[in-house]
């Protein structure tokens, strides 16, 4: 006969929330003086990106809320609670929309290495795409020597 063991209940400690990802963004756009209207459109989707990341969090906050405050219930609220948890996913909605953001913010030019490439002494682009330009550049001087065009 098996012997019964009494097991001690886990204490799970509540770790901070970390900064809201909004206040983060917007505070990053703000201080991009570079800006300019027309980048109105990847600011605003920057924004939109960090809005749906902070809703994942909200949304699985308040799934842990309700399964507390549901055991005990009856199978159909367990519907509901399957159907809300499908939309709970923080790992996949950070995973998917985090480097979606970092690229939104990167065009903006809120990276380190996009605001290298800002300077006017650092040239833009690849190799290649130098070689070309220079290359078109040669070919535009109609005053130079007839022979060679």
């Amino acid at each position: 006969m098996p012997v019964a063991r009494r097991l001690s209940s886990v204490k799970v400690t509540q770790r901070e929330r970390a900064p809201d990802l909004r206040d983060a963004v917007k505070a990053a756009i703000d201080a991009m003086d570079w800006l300019t209207p027309t980048d109105q459109a990847m600011k605003t989707l920057a924004q939109r990106i960090a809005e749906e990341i902070e809703k994942a969090v909200d949304r699985a906050e308040d799934l842990d809320a309700l399964y507390a405050d549901v055991r005990g219930t009856g199978i159909d609220i367990f519907k509901r609670l399957e159907k809300l948890q499908a939309m709970c996913e923080v790992t996949k909605t950070v995973g998917w929309l985090g480097p979606q953001l970092q690229g939104v913010l990167r065009d903006l030019g809120g990276a380190p290495a996009a605001r290298r490439a800002m300077k006017n002494d650092k040239p833009i682009g690849s190799r290649l795409a130098q070689l070309r330009a220079a290359a078109a550049g040669e070919h535009d001087t109609s005053d130079s020597d007839p022979a060679a065009s």
